[in-house]
């Protein structure tokens, strides 16, 4: 199923106690939920996420990144 990989991630405009969880994500294929994760580093997430999918099920990779702080690095 080839399509458009998109990941969303987020930073947690919450409290955090643990920086482990400062960034949420999740990854979609097509509409499809394949997983949902969180990582200290949007570049960590992304990775996270890009584990879910085999490379050749990827026509388009969509990244949407929500942060306040911290622009897309």
């Amino acid at each position: 199923m080839a399509g458009t990989f998109t990941v969303r991630i987020t930073e947690w405009a919450g409290e955090i106690h643990d920086l482990r969880y400062r960034y949420i994500w999740s990854a979609w294929l097509e509409g499809k939920l394949l997983g949902e994760g969180h990582a200290y580093h949007p570049h960590e997430a992304l990775s996270q996420a890009q584990e879910l999918v085999d490379p050749e099920d990827i026509d388009d990779l969509e990244i949407d990144f929500h942060s306040p702080s911290t622009p897309w690095p």
